[in-house]
């Protein structure tokens, strides 16, 4: 038998997953993504090892439109960063 979570579900109690997370990012000249701080803590980029734009929903009220870099820290680490083209802010998409 489940126990009772307490926590309210249905439609109108959806919550999303997977949601991208502020980051600060430090851009060279040509506004490609040179380091990055997580947890406080500045991490630099080795490298790019792919990018992307997605523009979708051009219809809405508030249009997506991404640049999405996949990239390598110098630990080795890999992650999902994107600059948001309509606010001009930088996103870590968590995974």
């Amino acid at each position: 038998m489940v126990q009772n979570s307490r926590t309210a579900s249905g439609p109108g109690y959806l919550r999303p997953l997977n949601a991208p997370v502020p980051v600060r990012v430090k851009e060279s000249p040509s506004q490609h993504p040179n380091s990055l701080v997580l947890d406080g803590r500045a991490i630099e980029i080795a490298s790019i090892a792919d990018t992307w734009e997605i523009n979708d929903e051009w219809w809405r009220g508030q249009p997506i439109a991404r640049l999405y870099y996949r990239v390598v820290t110098r630990e080795g680490r890999h992650l999902t960063i994107f600059r948001d083209l309509v606010d001009g802010q930088w996103y870590r998409q968590k995974v």
